[in-house]
């Protein structure tokens, strides 16, 4: 069994349907994609493969409202960070954390995770990397009550 390539197949497929308007089945085929890359990924991957697994994880429970699943699961990407991760990847993590906890109404848990996001951020040397994780910034803030 290739992990790897259905780790990736699976988080792009993933996604591909967390950008899509769903049903409630589309919902549960969200969860089972990212549950399934994030399995793959404990065979292919290290820590930072695991980090971004929880990440995603956490990010569809999110949207589908499964707030406190969503916590649990940025928490454990979180966990995962180290000193060897870059800034941008770090920087998504906490992302993935305030998006968590604006899932559970933690407005203020959510303004702290998006003010070290930020932080971590400044220190990106590489435009593209922080401009990606920004726009995941500037779409969770717009998104705030």
């Amino acid at each position: 069994m290739e992990h790897r390539k259905l780790a990736v197949q699976t988080y792009n497929a993933a996604w591909a349907l967390l950008e899509t308007s769903r049903s409630a089945a589309g919902d549960r085929d969200l969860l089972a994609l990212a549950m399934t890359s994030r399995y793959h990924w404990g065979f292919a991957g290290g820590a930072r493969e695991a980090a971004v697994a929880d990440w995603m994880v956490s990010r569809c429970c999110a949207a589908v409202g499964a707030g406190e699943l969503a916590v649990s699961y940025a928490d454990a990407a979180l966990e995962r960070a180290d000193e060897a991760f870059p800034a941008w990847l770090v920087a998504s993590l906490h992302e993935g954390r305030a998006r968590a906890a604006a899932a559970v109404g933690d407005a203020a848990g959510r303004d702290r995770h998006v003010t070290v996001a930020q932080q971590e951020l400044a220190r990106e040397p590489d435009a593209e990397d922080r401009a990606v994780i920004e726009e995941q910034l500037a779409d969770l803030l717009a998104s705030r009550p």
